[in-house]
């Protein structure tokens, strides 16, 4: 009998429950598979977190490795005993580790063993001179105080006009002194003397004469006017350049890195049309110059200073960066400085052997007068017989022409050439120049006619002096030539040029060119000592300092490096220094010092770096590591860096253990 459905649900009950079912093993998988991942995750992070700390720990390991070892990175050292990477079987719960090692190229060293091998002044001030003049002068007012750090040492006196000078160590004169002097231990004058109080001797950055450089474009107020490295000659037009008046007033002027010769000319007597007549003494009594590279206020380096410029800080420091690269302002002569409504800021070049010198006045050199004679190198005309070894010196032999007749005729000779082996370089001052025609004829001179002219390469012809001669007596006729040849010559283009004579006698004769000659007289640039107003002594009216800044409420100047002038005068007066004027110290023959009422600055006003600022080597470290193994070599991409130095308290002689380490930087793949 068939049963029919009478309403219930009975049938629906194996569908529901496989729906059910179903939705509880997709919910129940979803939650094991997420406890799967969650599981994984967990353990790759605590895999991760064991790698990180093992090579963290690797990093130690090395650090201290080398901490307790003589290895200071001298070529061919090796930094763990004989191989550049630490194995570490074994190590911590990630496995095995390695660390790699490579040193660092750049090294410091002021820990100063001895004031020959130190790379900053044994003295924040030292001054040469043994008497006539105040060896430090420094004036201020009435309850002021010169601060310096480092130590003050004069070969003659020192004078302090109310207020105090006051230093964080000693202070030494082999003279009197007269002041308040503040120093630890006490002042020590009538000094006998020690090697703190000799000559360090840097040697300048150049031994030759640099290229001159012209003056760069100054058309627009308030740009950016560039100078490059070499030879400059020309106060008058440097001072016109940063002046109120000029074009490009308000400009940062931007000496870029490199060294710098100033030996100014204007004031010799004997000088091209180009160069203007004045003093030696460069003014800077507008806008902003810098010298060296470029770093914004945060001190990192930048393409190029901006305008204005930030002064102080506007170029790179070498007590901060052990990779500054500035430059050498380089003085010779009487050439000099001063600092009036303008500001400046100087940085020198950091080395680990010597003091980063920014300004240095020479103590050696000399120009000298070149006197030389050109002669042709090739003759040409109607004349026969002529070589140019005949042409060069008179001796009776040389180009002749034979008159055709009783009614004589004409001839030309054209003789080029007279250029020198090496020619003048640019910046060479031309002292004389004379064109010598040697000539005669044999007859007699009645309306016969002779011209001369020269003709420099690339300039208009000059007309000589050319006389008749007659009876078979030679003569020789000089012309002066120096002031159409001198601006050539000081620009470095002269390169001889060619010269023409031409004759008309109206007789029988033989006429005769003996001898054509160019003599000059020239002084080229040359490394000077200081000389001229520089060396009197200071501060009678005619005598001059190399540096001086007045008391001008706009002006500022820094020099961050050493200033080395041993036999000069330093006059430099405070006005708005908000950190040490001297960076690196001062050497010169006297400093004189004048504080205003308005200075506000209370640190040091020179200063010298304290010993060990920085470290005397380094290493980069990397750490590799190898999980589930016993041993590890360096491969792949590290899983920490650390870049560390290390400091000796006698790095010739290290001591294991005892040195001191500054971890500079760390970081981790993870």
């Amino acid at each position: 009998m068939n049963r029919r459905w009478k309403g219930d649900d009975t049938g629906a009950a194996l569908p529901l429950v496989l729906v059910l079912v179903t939705v509880i093993a997709v919910v129940l998988g979803a939650l094991l598979s997420f406890a799967d991942t969650s599981v994984r995750t967990t353990v790759n992070l605590r895999d991760q977190a064991a790698s990180a700390y093992t090579a963290d720990g690797a990093l130690q390991a090395g650090i201290n490795a080398i901490r307790t070892s003589t290895f200071t990175g001298a070529a061919g050292e090796h930094c763990f005993g004989g191989s550049d990477t630490l194995s570490l079987p074994n190590f911590g719960g990630a496995g095995s580790a390695a660390v790699s090692c490579t040193a660092d190229p750049a090294k410091v060293r002021i820990q100063c063993p001895s004031l020959s091998v130190c790379n900053r002044p044994g003295n924040a001030i030292l001054t040469l001179g043994t008497g006539g003049e105040d060896g430090l002068n420094i004036q201020q007012p009435t309850g002021s105080s010169f601060k310096v750090h480092g130590i003050v040492y004069s070969n003659s006196n020192i004078r302090v006009v109310n207020g105090s000078l006051d230093t964080n160590t000693a202070v030494y004169a082999r003279g009197t002194c007269s002041g308040t002097i503040l120093s630890t231990p006490t002042p020590s004058c009538g000094f006998g003397g020690s090697s703190l109080g000799a000559d360090p001797g840097y040697a300048p950055a150049l031994t030759s004469v640099p290229p001159r450089q012209a003056l760069p474009p100054c058309t627009k107020a308030s740009s950016l006017v560039t100078f490059q490295p070499g030879y400059y000659d020309d106060a008058a037009g440097l001072s016109a350049m940063m002046s109120s008046s000029s074009k490009c007033k308000d400009s940062t002027f931007w000496f870029t890195p490199g060294t710098y010769y100033f030996d100014f000319h204007n004031s010799a007597s004997v000088r091209p049309p180009s160069l203007p007549s004045g003093t030696d003494e460069w003014t800077v009594d507008n806008g902003y110059l810098v010298a060296g590279t470029p770093v914004d206020g945060s001190g990192r380096i930048i393409a190029k200073p901006p305008v204005p410029a930030q002064i102080p800080g506007a170029c790179d420091n070498p007590i901060d960066d052990a990779k500054a690269v500035g430059v050498q302002f380089v003085f010779g002569g009487d050439s000099r400085l001063a600092v009036k409504a303008g500001q400046a800021e100087i940085c020198g070049t950091y080395s680990a052997e010597r003091p980063p010198v920014a300004v240095y006045g020479l103590t050696s050199g000399a120009e000298s007068l070149v006197t030389t004679t050109l002669v042709p190198a090739s003759v040409t005309g109607d004349f026969t017989g002529g070589t140019t070894a005949s042409l060069s010196k008179v001796d009776g032999l040389g180009a002749t022409w034979v008159s055709p007749g009783k009614s004589g005729g004409s001839a030309t000779l054209t003789a080029t050439g007279f250029a020198a082996a090496a020619a003048p370089p640019a910046g060479t001052i031309l002292t004389s120049a004379k064109l010598r025609v040697t000539h005669r004829n044999d007859q007699g001179t009645n309306k016969d006619t002779r011209t001369a002219q020269f003709t420099p390469t690339g300039s208009s012809p000059i007309s000589l002096t050319v006389s008749s001669p007659g009876g078979g007596s030679a003569v020789t006729d000089v012309t002066d030539v120096t002031s159409q040849l001198a601006q050539a010559v000081y620009d470095g283009t002269f390169a001889g040029g060619q010269l023409g004579y031409t004759v008309n006698v109206k007789h029988e004769g033989t006429e005769l060119v003996d001898a054509l000659q160019l003599d000059l007289a020239y002084t080229p640039p040359a490394l000077r000592s200081e000389s001229g107003c520089t060396q009197l002594m200071y501060p009678s009216s005619a005598a001059c300092a190399l540096v001086t800044t007045v008391n001008n409420s706009g002006n500022r100047f820094y020099v961050q490096g050493t200033t080395y002038a041993p036999k000069a005068v330093l006059d430099v007066t405070l006005n708005n220094a908000t950190e040490p004027i001297f960076r690196f110290g001062v050497v010169a023959r006297s400093l004189w010092v004048k504080e205003t009422g308005s200075v506000t600055f209370t640190g040091a006003v020179i200063e010298v770096p304290d010993d060990s600022p920085g470290f005397v080597f380094g290493v980069y470290l990397s750490a590799y590591v190898c999980p589930g193994s016993s041993t590890c070599a360096p491969g792949g991409a590290p899983v920490a860096r650390a870049r560390v130095a290390y400091v000796d308290g006698d790095p010739a002689n290290p001591v294991p253990g005892a040195r001191q380490v500054s971890v500079l930087s760390w970081s981790g793949n993870r």
